[in-house]
């Protein structure tokens, strides 16, 4: 039986990162997780919620139902402002389990798409001018997007005077 490329090449990295991300994080205290800690940099409940958002928005657009709220949207898409305020995010605990349950829910989808929706045209996509495929949009999605921001979240605890993870 032939080895399912997209199975290998994008769902499989994604729940590794999932992990990694979840790695940054869990030493993180409660109270600093909506924190930019005097900066403008990202925090990681900020960051978290928005990886999370666009993994769900990944399965929109290989045509899977996905609720994304309006308010998850406005607190997350892309242009939206990272604020301190922790009343407006997710709590630390939640926000980890939030993002690992839709990247592994990405992860799971991308893993039974059919080639025929992963070869499908991205030109109806945001990402028209820098994919050819759907297949190209998900392994940016749930790969090289949040792995930019697993490096925001290493900056993020460098700054924060926190060791490297691990």
């Amino acid at each position: 039986m032939p080895i399912d490329t997209t199975t290998s090449t994008v769902a499989a990295p994604a729940t590794f990162i999932t992990g990694f991300a979840k790695t940054l994080c869990v030493d993180i205290d409660a109270d600093r997780f909506a924190d930019r800690l005097g900066t403008t940099i990202n925090h990681p409940a900020f960051i978290l919620g928005h990886v999370a958002y666009y993994a769900g928005y990944c399965v929109h657009l290989l045509g899977g139902e996905i609720n994304l709220t309006e308010e998850e949207a406005e607190l997350y898409q892309h242009g939206a402002e990272c604020v301190d305020c922790t009343d407006r995010y997710l709590p630390k605990e939640a926000a980890i389990i939030h993002f690992e349950s839709r990247m592994q829910l990405a992860a799971n989808y991308v893993a039974q798409c059919s080639p025929d929706v992963l070869s499908k045209s991205a030109k109806e996509t945001p990402f028209a001018s820098r994919f050819d495929t759907l297949e190209q949009v998900a392994a940016f999605m749930l790969i090289g997007h949040p792995m930019f921001h697993c490096g925001q979240i290493s900056a993020w605890r460098r700054v924060a005077g926190m060791p490297p993870a691990g």
